[in-house]
């Protein structure tokens, strides 16, 4: 039975303890990374997920910004997989992935200024997963609900990845903010 402060705790991902393990190993305690090996492997990659407002609505590229779509039949084909990999950087209880489109090749960013302007930048996600702190503008804190996952800029408190206030992906205040569907490609 659940007590009163159970309520706010997130649901565990599968999919992300994964993503996680993958790039970060497991989280051992103190005597476990003792006992454990350091065997090689080869590095990992990102993951890909199809990503889904709750409309339905697909992103797809349009003059280089991310435009959520409804993409049946033959425009499909036009549905931009979203790639992630973990800033190993930040909190790993919340979740905090940087995200991007093209294989991993372009990364979605918030900015270094005071107001936040999401944009797609030519740096690739493992380049990112590599720096450290400078990765903060392209991260995210995923939060997942059971079905849907939300998207909290990392950089910009406050601010979640939001299809409500036009068709362009950006980033707005609740209530704009928009739950989202993933599925693994």
């Amino acid at each position: 039975m659940a007590g009163p402060g159970d309520a706010a705790e997130a649901v565990t991902d599968p999919d992300m303890v994964a993503l996680f393990e993958d790039f970060l190993g497991k989280e051992e305690t103190e005597e476990e990374m003792t006992i454990s090996s350091g065997g090689t492997r080869p590095p990992p990659q990102p993951y890909h997920y199809l990503l889904r407002d709750t409309e339905q609505r697909g992103l797809c590229l349009h003059d280089g910004h991310l435009v959520a779509t409804s993409l049946q039949g033959a425009n499909a084909a036009q549905e931009e997989p979203i790639s992630v990999v973990p800033n190993r950087h930040l909190e790993r209880q919340r979740c905090p992935l940087i995200l991007g489109i093209q294989g991993g090749t372009q990364a979605l960013s918030c900015g270094t200024g005071p107001e936040p302007q999401l944009k797609l930048e030519d740096v690739g996600l493992m380049d990112l997963f590599l720096r450290g702190a400078e990765a903060t503008p392209y991260t995210f804190y995923k939060t997942f609900g059971g079905s849907t996952h939300t998207f909290e800029a990392a950089a910009f408190p406050g601010l979640f990845l939001s299809t409500a206030p036009g068709p362009a992906l950006a980033v707005a205040a609740p209530p704009a903010v928009t739950a989202f569907y993933l599925r693994r490609k």
